[in-house]
């Protein structure tokens, strides 16, 4: 059994955008530690079917800035006219590049965010979603076919339902456990790469002592 660490995380989740980077860090600075990290996708209105209004906008633009001002996160602030806030479809696609690579996809849901957050592009939008795929290796029919298979589906629809059971409702979350079976919240929200990567240390050290969880800002 392996200890892993999983990262709930969302392509359209703000918060999430502003976090990666602190979670890139402290996954090359555990890298020698022997722990396998993956990530899950949170889902982000995904019953929503109605374009984001004036007042939408608004509360978005003031959430981006406060999550730059915290994280140092750069956003575009541009939300491309007609924009969905309905994350099903992209977190469709981050599952199916788990398949094409049989491997957590880390850099594509981290592209993601950076085409919505940091360009401006609407990842709400299939054409993007299979562009995008092309930059890792992935042909856009065998993309859209993954994406519409039973398995990747009954996957997302899991993930979203197990994502918020570990005693928070803020994305993004870290969960880790010892055996790879049995997870626990370590931290809820955000919480920077220094002290993320020392928390997770300590708990590596101590596996099997009841190491205590991290501490994130609780985020929505």
């Amino acid at each position: 059994m392996t200890a892993t660490v999983r990262i709930v995380t969302d392509p359209m989740c703000s918060w999430c955008w502003g976090t990666t980077p602190h979670y890139e860090v402290t996954m090359v600075e555990l890298a020698g530690r022997g722990v396998a990290f993956d990530i899950a996708m949170s889902g982000i209105n995904v019953h929503s079917t109605r374009p984001v209004g004036a007042y939408g906008r608004e509360r978005l633009a003031a959430l981006w800035r406060e999550v730059t001002e915290v994280t140092g996160q750069h956003f575009s602030h541009h939300l491309p006219p007609g924009t969905v806030y309905n994350s099903l479809l992209p977190c469709l696609a981050v599952e199916a590049m788990r398949d094409v690579h049989s491997a957590p996809p880390f850099g594509y849901a981290h592209r993601l965010q950076q085409r919505f957050f940091a360009e401006g592009v609407n990842v709400n939008d299939l054409d993007v979603l299979l562009e995008t795929a092309t930059e890792y290796g992935a042909a856009p029919d065998a993309m859209r076919k993954l994406m519409n298979s039973n398995a990747v589906r009954e996957r997302t629809r899991w993930g979203f339902e197990n994502a918020r059971s570990y005693g928070t409702n803020a994305v993004p979350n870290v969960l880790v456990s010892a055996d790879g079976v049995e997870f626990r919240l370590f931290a809820g929200g955000f919480v920077d790469a220094e002290q993320l990567t020392a928390d997770l240390e300590a708990w590596l050290d101590g596996l099997g002592d009841g190491a205590s969880p991290g501490v994130g800002r609780e985020t929505g």
